[in-house]
């Protein structure tokens, strides 16, 4: 399979996303599944569904058509649509994520078959989407008997642009916001907490209404990047990126002197050793990658840093062109790998990826 590649364990998705979803359900909630950092990949999606899910969710229109495709859902779009999204969104989306009446009025006009279902969001401090709690009356009263659209509840989310922590007293006070507007609700309404920092802060809470978490870093990492720490039960997996080698070479430490910036206009970011070392250069660079969220898997080698295209390892002796080399990925770095066009994405059970490994040409297996 063509390099640099993305190998996603299927089996731990599905054990980390069966263990999240069970221990949610014993509280009375339950888990809808967040594929924006796999870019709607519908395998991943397959197995979270499989899995004990809900639903899924995603950010971007063209990732949940992609999961419509292949009969996957309910689906759920996170993000408001753009005006030139909403007849797509409106045709694959089983609810979506607004606050402005005038999209919800063009989405239910759009509509064809069926309501789309509308969770109204609510901003309680993050300062990323939604109205403030005083508005949401009003504003769910507006959505109220639009053709088309259903109002559903609410949705709020946590630590995504402030980095506002989630708490007992703000998922009581998104419980208020909820009575408030439940009579413009078509039916029960229900509460959407996101993302998955939200599962660390949920003791001693007992849900008012019906209640999802939005979930993506836990059943597909099995890990709170947030919180930075582990999910109770869990064992964290992260997505595994093989590069080929172009070159490697002996070199001293780079000269000292004067520099500038780097290609883009920043200070380089890199971490070059102090003595002679193998430079490995790699065929991925920033156009695929988040430099800082990859680990590499090779023992005693270090990522040096990266350009646009290339990145340059250190490694701890020869490497040749053709040898391959993994990288544990980071929740950045696998956004920006899985919706680059030149990173190949491959799913695999017991993340057991057909590659060599990490070993030069002719060394010790």
């Amino acid at each position: 399979m063509a390099l640099p590649r993305v190998t996603i364990d299927l089996d731990a998705v599905g054990d980390a996303t069966r263990r999240l979803a069970d221990a949610l359900h014993v509280r009375g909630l339950r888990l809808n599944g967040v594929t924006k950092c796999v870019d709607g990949e519908p395998a991943v999606g397959r197995a979270m569904l499989a899995a004990g899910a809900s639903g899924l969710a995603d950010s971007r229109v063209p990732s949940l058509a992609r999961l419509a495709a292949h009969g996957l859902g309910p689906l759920t779009l996170i993000r408001a649509p753009q005006a030139d999204e909403l007849e797509a969104a409106a045709r694959v989306a089983d609810r979506v994520l607004l606050c402005d009446p005038d999209a919800a009025r063009a989405l239910g006009e759009l509509a064809r078959s069926r309501p789309v279902e509308v969770l109204l969001t609510v901003d309680l401090g993050d300062r990323r989407e939604g109205v403030l709690p005083d508005l949401a009356p009003t504003v769910a009263a507006e959505l109220t008997g639009l053709a088309g659209v259903d109002l559903v509840g609410i949705a709020v989310n946590f630590a995504c642009l402030s980095g506002q922590l989630p708490s007992r007293a703000l998922f009581r006070q998104a419980e208020d916001i909820l009575a408030e507007v439940a009579g413009h609700c078509v039916a029960g309404p229900l509460l959407s907490l996101g993302g998955t920092c939200v599962l660390q802060h949920l003791d001693g809470y007992a849900p008012r209404f019906a209640t999802e978490v939005r979930s993506g870093g836990g059943p597909i990492y099995g890990y709170d990047f947030v919180g930075d720490r582990g999910l109770a039960g869990l064992r964290r997996t992260d997505p595994v990126l093989t590069a080929a080698v172009l070159e490697c070479f002996r070199k001293p430490p780079a000269p000292t002197g004067a520099a500038g910036l780097d290609a883009f206009g920043h200070v380089p970011e890199v971490r070059l050793p102090r003595e002679d070392a193998w430079y490995a250069l790699l065929a991925v660079g920033r156009r695929d990658i988040e430099p800082a969220g990859m680990r590499p898997l090779l023992p005693g080698a270090s990522l040096a840093g990266a350009t646009s295209d290339v990145s340059v390892l250190i490694t701890p002796e020869r490497l040749h062109p053709g040898d391959e080399v993994r990288f544990a990925l980071h929740y950045d770095a696998l956004v920006r790998a899985v919706t680059s066009p030149f990173v190949t994405v491959e799913c695999v059970p017991d993340g057991d990826p057909p590659v060599p490994r990490d070993v030069p040409k002719g060394g010790a297996p």
